[in-house]
């Protein structure tokens, strides 16, 4: 095998957003960086018809502003959002957060993933990164001081002294590092569709539990919705069989009507959700981010959140000393510390709303409503449950 000509400091597998994150924010503190993609290079235009959307929060987007995007992000049909409600079906209780009552400019904000993407993309391309699309690597050398990845026929493809799988819930390279995965599979599927309503989604997200299904509104730039609809597996392919029309009235009882009549609607496609946990974060000089080391219940809008929490502890961790070897144990470390035990605390405790409104045992309806009726009128607890789902606790 013959030896990548250049060493990079910073190796990123994977463009998705916490990949592109990484490598753009290791570029701008002066590292050498490069990022491998088996796909082609994202883009996005505003012809393009809403696909995947994802909500972003205040953390987020202050981090993507330290990187330089969230302008070139917030023309690209991202939509900020002032109200969220969440309410049970069973229940008489719910819960409103307004940006108002927290001093606040937004809640959040809903971006599409091609976008994000895309726009992540050309940042490196301007800040040097060298990028490798569609290409992917076959086999790997984990050494002492680095790590050369290989593609077909042993062909050099790169190598670093630091290697960030950001290569999904199915991280190829987590598998070959060897790193277990705790998996907790919830036997359901998210149904996602853009939708027209009769009534204007008044810059809200809207959230219901019904049973074991959560139905999420997620408003956006041009009025629409995107709806995520969470349901068991058998449920979800009964939905997807569906046409149109009938898709359309179910959507309605699910929602409780609470945009009126669903007037149109896009094709539906579904992604399973299971949750997943690293049992480490890193082996060797190659450390794990985002979806490649923890999936989450999609009901809080946490996903991404958490996965860009990771990009922007890595990237904070390569400051002064770090910079001499990225992927030293003590950074790794340290890495491994700040964000292991969050992602875990965040995972058990959407799990734990998972099954708390999905029980249905006798007077269990009533208590929630209680707890959700106590929460909304009790300033502080709202106060300090809002700062942490919203990502307010770590400012704009």
């Amino acid at each position: 095998m013959t030896r990548a000509p250049e060493v990079l400091d910073v190796l990123v597998v994977g463009a998705g957003a916490v990949g592109g994150a990484i490598a753009l924010g290791a570029a701008r503190q002066g590292l050498k960086v490069g990022l491998l993609e088996q796909d082609e290079a994202p883009r996005f235009d505003a012809s393009m018809p809403v696909t995947r959307v994802v909500t972003l929060n205040q953390a987020s987007m202050g981090f993507l502003a330290e990187l330089g995007v969230r302008e070139a992000l917030e023309v690209r049909r991202a939509h900020a959002f002032s109200g969220m409600t969440v309410w049970d079906a069973h229940g008489p209780g719910h819960i409103r957060f307004e940006a108002d009552e927290l001093g606040v400019p937004a809640l959040g904000w809903t971006v599409e993933n091609a976008a994000l993407e895309a726009v992540l993309w050309g940042a490196m391309e301007a800040a040097g990164v060298q990028l490798w699309p569609a290409t992917r690597w076959h086999t790997l050398d984990s050494r002492p001081e680095r790590v050369d990845l290989y593609g077909a026929g042993a062909r050099a493809l790169a190598s670093a002294r630091l290697v960030v799988a950001a290569d999904g819930a199915h991280s190829p390279l987590r598998r070959r590092m060897g790193i277990a995965v705790a998996e907790q599979p919830y036997f359901a599927r998210g149904v996602v569709a853009t939708v027209a309503t009769a009534q204007p989604h008044r810059d809200t997200a809207w959230q219901r539990f019904v049973d074991d299904q959560v139905i999420a509104f997620l408003p956006l730039a041009d009025g629409r919705c995107s709806i995520v609809w969470s349901q068991p597996d058998h449920v979800a392919e009964e939905t997807l069989a569906l046409g149109d029309d009938a898709f359309r009235r179910a959507l309605e009882r699910v929602s409780d009507g609470c945009l009126g009549a669903i007037t149109e609607t896009s094709p539906r496609f579904a992604f399973p959700l299971i949750g997943r946990h690293a049992r480490d974060y890193h082996a060797g000089r190659v450390v794990l981010a985002g979806d490649a080391a923890h999936t989450i219940h999609p009901l809080a809008g946490q996903g991404l959140n958490l996965g860009l929490a990771d990009a922007r502890a890595l990237v904070d961790g390569l400051h002064g000393p770090a910079r001499r070897d990225p992927g030293a144990e003590t950074v790794l470390r340290a890495y491994t510390r700040a964000r292991r035990a969050e992602n875990g605390f965040m995972l058990h405790a959407m799990d734990g709303f998972r099954r708390l409104f999905g029980a249905r045992l006798a007077g269990l309806p009533e208590l929630r409503g209680l707890g959700v009726r106590l929460v909304d009128g009790a300033g502080p607890v709202k106060r300090r449950l809002a700062l942490r789902a919203f990502g307010l606790d770590r400012g704009a």
